[in-house]
């Protein structure tokens, strides 16, 4: 039976750890990964605070590998079709996309697969098949998409060695006070944390919709990202706190969108405000201090100020190559029919 927690008002959130294993890097049966989606977080935002403003982000930069120039889906800088690109390793249109185009909580008798008249593995299918435990914290109630879509009546049969039951997400949870989300997600690290947790914190959103994506000192979307900085503060100090994830966790830090300056939009693709996102990696193995790009000089390559189109050799790093990474971190194959980071290759190390 899954374990489901709702929170009032209902709103989900999750999206937390991905983090990619490659030579350099060791994986054991109890290895953590922890994927957090900042919801509208810009990476200029970091710096403009700075160390002292955002001092858990400027930590990542010093301790984890990083950079502020990943991207966005090609054709939509939205929430929901960025974060199906997330989970499943798949770009939104075209005859390989996921197709999921909606931004609003699902219909009844809505689900990614009768969507794409196909069904659509994902990180958690493969992980929770392969004997992972899995969790969602979200924190926005559109999120449902997802617990529905891999529930015990639509997710797929597990033909991974032992049958691990249908339902591939084992605990859901939403609340839209992010603060209490995140406090509900570190109790869980002193007895049984999931071995895949995907955080999902929609304050840099909820702030830029209502105010603005407005650098300016003293902007209430600054003062989300400060918000955001200290629950990734918080997370950081509750996993060295647990002798059940020190040493063996992953944290995996990225974007579904941006925000166009001094607008409440974010829904026009072409403009680098929108698709420029964070991407953040933090955990054992991964060399401090360390960009991205130089780590992948051989498969990904910074795109300056262009997002270019799936296929065009030098691709970037994109906020879907999280799902591959978080199951390339837990010695998993890749999800199955995926086309971003499909090989398993956006490394984490400074290893050959």
């Amino acid at each position: 039976m899954k374990n489901r927690f709702f929170s009032s008002p209902p709103l989900i959130a999750i999206i937390i750890a991905a983090a990619i294993i490659a030579p350099g890097l060791s994986s054991q049966a109890d290895d953590k990964v922890i994927f957090i989606s900042a919801d509208g977080l810009r990476p200029d935002a970091v710096t403009v605070l700075g160390a002292k403003g955002a001092p858990n982000f400027d930590r990542l930069r010093r301790e984890g590998a990083w950079t502020g120039n990943a991207r966005t889906d090609v054709i939509y800088t939205i929430t929901l079709p960025n974060h199906t690109c997330m989970i499943s390793g798949l770009g939104v249109v075209g005859p390989s996309g996921h197709g999921w185009i909606s931004n609003t909580d699902p219909k009844l008798g809505e689900n990614l697969h009768k969507n794409r008249k196909a069904y659509l593995p994902s990180v958690f299918e493969v992980a929770h098949d392969h004997g992972k435990s899995t969790a969602l914290y979200a924190s926005k109630s559109k999120f449902s998409l997802y617990d529905l879509s891999y529930d015990e009546k639509l997710g797929a049969a597990d033909t991974s060695g032992e049958d691990n039951g249908k339902d591939k997400i084992d605990h859901y949870a939403m609340n839209e006070d992010t603060t209490v989300l995140v406090d509900e997600l570190i109790a869980t690290f002193k007895d049984k944390p999931s071995d895949f947790t995907m955080l999902h914190l929609r304050d840099c959103d909820s702030a830029g919709h209502k105010d603005g994506w407005d650098l300016s000192p003293g902007s209430s979307y600054l003062a989300a990202a400060g918000k955001v900085d200290g629950l990734v503060g918080k997370l950081l100090e509750a996993i060295e706190a647990s002798p059940a994830m020190k040493g063996k966790t992953w944290v995996i830090l990225t974007a579904d969108h941006g925000g166009l300056t001094l607008t409440k939009g974010h829904g026009e693709a072409k403009e680098s405000d929108n698709y420029t996102i964070p991407f953040f990696v933090w955990g054992p193995g991964v060399p401090a201090a360390s960009d991205l790009y130089a780590l992948n000089s051989a498969s990904r390559k910074d795109p300056g100020t262009a997002n270019p189109p799936y296929g065009t050799p030098g691709q970037p790093i994109r906020n879907g190559d999280a799902g591959n990474l978080i199951l390339s971190l837990l010695k998993l194959p890749a999800i199955p029919g995926s086309t971003i980071n499909a090989a398993q290759d956006l490394k984490v190390s400074a290893a050959p």
